[in-house]
């Protein structure tokens, strides 16, 4: 038994107001950022002329438009084709990689087919996104807000056993006329009992994701979800017999018209073209499953005949794969999908959301509220001595609401600020000027170069690590790129062409391996780059690993 001193209440009590107090700081930016982010992709429609379009007559095919913007931006990348076709009055758009490095969405309306122009990636929208994502931390920072999720739901069920008979406050109104600290505290637990179907979703979700990252990923824990079948590939025989020529791909347009065909069903939200010769077409969509992202059906199309390979809906996965992807939907309230009944259900999602936020906030007032008296009387009399030491009761290591932590929370908070430059540094130049360059050499009839980095974020830290991946990027300076069939990265020389290495991969601008670093690293160790031709003739050439200041350079 407890003592009376040390019962489930007093301790759920302080639990609570642990999570609560001490890392407020950081808690408030990512209930508010998540509030904001339920409504992003709006707060953008509102902001950018290129995004909104008026409906006129039906839409046209959805390959012909990808088709036209690719048209409209000759030699540059494009990636992750968004139809819009669930929103009447939003333009569809394709990411573009830039020759700069840069990155920015290009917009399209899905009714004429003419072609809006382009915003940046990092709109108003896409920050708060990010920044909720990933509070723009390096390495920490998706582990870090999956984490509030769990300290969502800790603060759930010890609100609940602190709250003595809380089923009766559902109907009491805040007592205002008791001063600021009681309608505070009123208004706190009121606010949290009509939230409880809220922070329940919150929690979970967020404990969820916790569980995946990090203890899936970096400690070992056992998986819970099954694995997703491999994807389908280009067979290697229908590959050999499209002749040593380069060959011609089918259009976006004839992709689109072979999926209508055989799924007059299938609405189609995405098009993902293959990321290099030996994958499939991409086409995702729904079939108007519940509580799945609107893109988790997939349909494969082979991107040299046309034809419909192989569909992979969402109905097929089993309970642990529809519980894994009914998280997204439900945690950002956007299951509803389209129409008005998505609106207001971002609505409602925002509502609460910012009602949690209020909650985090009105924790540390109470607590204020509930010490001032206690802190004032300790205080001289009005005097440059009552400032100073009402300073240092706010700096101190210790006592307050959140005591050593709030050093905790400003350190973060200066990451954040710190990672958002990094961010808007990504949106306009990418990685160029980060990490180790590889100068360009021939390799065959192309000229090429290479520029190592850890990582978007982590593009300041080193990009050579034993035992880990590092995003090795391409660079084409000279020579047909259509007629590499496949490239290859590896450190170390390969003993045979059946084992090239990594294959790099992505669109124009965008060419990259998730090159593997060796758990042993010699000071000789040296990057290998492989190129087969369509006609099965290799090439090959080297550069030193680490910088060596030639042919290597770190910038």
């Amino acid at each position: 038994m407890l003592s009376k001193k040390y019962n489930a209440r007093r301790i759920a009590h302080f639990i609570h107001g642990f999570f609560g107090l001490k890392l407020m700081l950081l808690l408030t930016v990512v209930l508010l950022s998540g509030t904001l982010a339920v409504i992003a992709e709006e707060i953008d429609w509102l902001i950018y002329d290129e995004i909104r379009v008026t409906p006129v007559g039906d839409r046209l095919n959805e390959g012909l438009l990808f088709d036209k913007i690719k048209e409209a931006y000759p030699k540059i990348g494009l990636s992750a084709f968004n139809t819009a076709n669930d929103r009447t009055h939003t333009a569809a758009s394709a990411m573009l990689t830039l020759p700069d490095g840069g990155f920015r969405n290009a917009w399209i309306d899905p009714y004429t087919g003419e072609v809006k122009g382009d915003t940046p990636l990092l709109s108003v929208g896409n920050f708060i996104s990010f920044l909720h994502a990933s509070l723009y931390l390096p390495v920490i920072g998706r582990s870090l807000v999956n984490a509030f999720g769990v300290f969502c739901l800790v603060s759930l069920i010890t609100g609940l056993i602190s709250y003595r008979y809380f089923w009766r406050g559902f109907f009491q109104l805040p007592r205002w006329k008791r001063g600021p600290r009681v309608y505070l505290s009123d208004l706190h637990k009121l606010v949290g009992l009509w939230s409880l179907w809220f922070v329940l979703i919150i929690g979970v979700s967020g404990s969820w994701w916790f569980y995946q990252n990090p203890l899936e990923r970096y400690f070992g824990v056992p998986k819970l979800t099954p694995s997703y079948l491999t994807e389908p590939v280009v067979d290697h025989g229908d590959l050999s017999r499209l002749g040593p020529n380069t060959p011609i791909r089918a259009s976006a347009e004839d992709v689109v018209t072979a999926v209508k065909t055989e799924h007059p069903d299938f609405e189609i939200h995405m098009l993902n073209p293959p990321d290099h010769n030996g994958l499939l077409y991409k086409v995702r969509g729904s079939y108007g499953d519940f509580l799945v992202s609107r893109t988790n059906s997939v349909i494969y199309v082979n991107p040299y005949t046309g034809k419909v390979v192989e569909n992979r809906p969402a109905s097929d996965w089993n309970g642990m794969q529809r519980f894994d992807a009914a998280m997204r939907p439900l945690h950002y309230g956007s299951w509803a999908n389209s129409g008005v009944a998505d609106l207001l259900v971002k609505l409602i999602w925002f509502l609460f959301g910012f009602a949690l936020t209020g909650m985090s906030i009105s924790g540390v007032m109470i607590y204020y509220k509930r010490t001032f008296k206690a802190r004032n009387k300790n205080l001289p009399q009005p005097s440059y001595g009552r400032k100073l030491k009402k300073l240092w009761l706010i700096l101190r290591p210790w006592g307050g609401s959140m005591s050593g932590f709030k050093y905790v929370n400003v350190l973060f908070v200066a990451g954040i600020l710190a990672g958002c430059g990094i961010a808007y540094t990504l949106g306009s130049q990418g990685t160029v000027g980060s990490g180790f360059v590889y100068q360009k050499q021939a390799i065959g009839p192309w000229t090429l170069s290479f520029n190592a980095v850890a990582g978007l974020l982590e593009k300041d830290l080193p990009p050579i690590r034993a035992g880990r991946r590092t995003t090795l990027n391409a660079t084409i300076e000279a020579g047909d790129a259509s007629q590499i069939k496949f490239m290859y990265a590896r450190v170390g020389k390969p003993r045979t062409t059946r084992a090239p290495g990594d294959v790099i991969h992505g669109p124009l601008g965008m060419q990259h391996a998730n090159l593997k670093i060796p758990e042993s690293l010699k000071d000789s160790a040296e990057l290998w780059i492989t190129i087969e031709d369509w006609s099965g003739q290799f090439y090959q050439s080297s550069w030193s690993l680490m910088p060596n200041g030639k042919e290597t350079r770190d910038l």
